[in-house]
């Protein structure tokens, strides 16, 4: 169930109930994303778990790809934070996880991002105590009692059912503009032209210019351009009157 919730800001949230277990997930902006991540500890991936999901979802027909996964993300949580690494991502969506079950009430930050063409979801135990004594950079193994590993993958697959779900559910997920995205490192790109959302992996560097080139000769800019358009725009177009 996704809501907005009217704080001091506007704050997008979703709200899922699975086997006894309430998920409530609440966007972060990039500031509360680093300040609580000083106060967290990171959890490891479970690099089996995405390779066996990965493939399994090969033959499933309602399987997104990154474009609809991001316009996905986008109608839920908003923008993408700029904390990327836009050579090997497009897109990252910090939240509060906020987790209660039977034994008790948990807090997690969840990063979900892509990398190099595949969708994660990396998670932290937020400690409501000091951290003194703790080393925050260190990956430690899933907190068995609370969140466990078999948790953490059946969230994530749970996860991932509710926005095939919600894109295939919700027609106002189409895009008012065409837009195209690219990882440079994977050579590939992704979007919404001609009423179509698209990916596309290319075989060498001169197939993968020429096919940005081409997207570009008929008006179709990436977001990262056109944010950074908007903002020198916003910015020069301040008239102060003294």
């Amino acid at each position: 169930m996704l809501q907005i919730v009217r704080q001091i800001k506007q704050r997008s949230k979703v709200k899922l109930k699975r086997k006894d277990i309430t998920y409530e997930l609440w966007r972060l902006d990039d500031a509360e994303f680093r300040k609580l991540r000083q106060k967290s500890l990171p959890i490891k991936d479970d690099y089996m778990f995405y390779m066996h999901f990965y493939l399994s979802e090969r033959e499933n027909k309602n399987k997104l790809n990154l474009a609809e996964l991001y316009v996905c993300l986008t109608h839920l949580f908003g923008d993408s934070s700029d904390w990327i690494d836009d050579w090997k991502g497009t897109f990252s969506f910090p939240v509060l996880l906020v987790l209660e079950k039977a034994q008790g009430r948990f807090f997690y930050l969840i990063n979900i991002y892509d990398d190099r063409g595949t969708l994660y979801l990396s998670f932290y135990r937020v400690l409501e105590a000091e951290v003194e004594g703790y080393d925050t950079q260190i990956l430690r193994e899933p907190f068995e009692i609370e969140f466990s590993r078999q948790e953490i993958n059946y969230f994530i697959s749970y996860f991932y059912g509710y926005l095939e779900g919600c894109f295939q559910s919700r027609r106002l997920l189409i895009p008012s503009e065409q837009f195209f995205k690219k990882i440079g490192s994977e050579s590939i790109l992704y979007g919404y032209k001609d009423e179509h959302y698209f990916e596309e992996k290319y075989q060498s560097q001169s197939e993968y210019l020429a096919a940005i080139e081409s997207l570009e000769s008929i008006g179709i800019s990436s977001i990262t351009s056109q944010n950074i358009n908007n903002i020198l725009q916003t910015i020069t177009s301040e008239i102060i009157d003294n």
